[in-house]
């Protein structure tokens, strides 16, 4: 091979490779599947009173601090309007409680209660609230119990197990793996 060819080669070289990253970045955040948020496998825990059964209105969400061994593990108690997987329904009530923290690579989640601003904000529109990750823009729906809907993240948000007694709620446990501390 001549030095001239190498001016020529080493370009294209380097914009194939561009192309085939770009194709196969664009194919991870838009067309390949993301695992449901099944049946959850609970780890018992700390019993920690996270609320109050009618305090929140429907989307209501309040954020919470769950002691672990490893350091105190923030989450978002939601009120949904309908059962969610992985939740606690009370008659006409139904809640969740889900990390805080992003299974992509670990930024904590803000609550987006408005869709449209959420399209602005996340470039993703949704039909409903969502919780957003301000690091890479990934989106995870809570009635889907936590299911990554957009962005980098592939992986559910961890829920936490809520129990009732009499009007307070509690949380009791979480699931494993605890995404992404636990890895999994």
């Amino acid at each position: 091979m001549k030095r001239r060819d190498l001016f020529f080669y080493l370009p294209v070289a380097v914009a194939g490779g561009f192309f085939v990253w770009f194709g196969a970045r664009v194919y991870n955040l838009r067309f390949r599947s993301r695992p449901q948020a099944g049946e959850p496998t609970w780890r018992e825990g700390p019993r920690v009173l996270v609320g109050r059964k009618g305090e929140l209105g429907v989307w209501g969400v309040r954020s919470f601090e769950y002691p672990l061994p490893t350091g105190p593990l923030r989450a978002f108690l939601l009120r949904l309007p309908e059962p969610a997987p992985g939740g606690l329904s009370l008659e006409e009530e139904h809640y969740i409680a889900l990390s805080r923290i992003c299974t992509h690579q670990a930024c904590v989640l803000h609550y987006v209660p408005d869709p449209e601003a959420g399209s602005l904000l996340y470039n993703f529109r949704h039909k409903r609230p969502f919780l957003g990750c301000p690091c890479h823009f990934g989106a995870f729906d809570p009635l889907l119990g936590g299911k990554a809907v957009y962005g980098p993240p592939r992986h559910p948000l961890p829920r936490l197990r809520l129990e009732a007694e009499g009007e307070d709620l509690y949380a009791t446990g979480h699931e494993v793996p605890l995404r992404p501390m636990e890895g999994g």
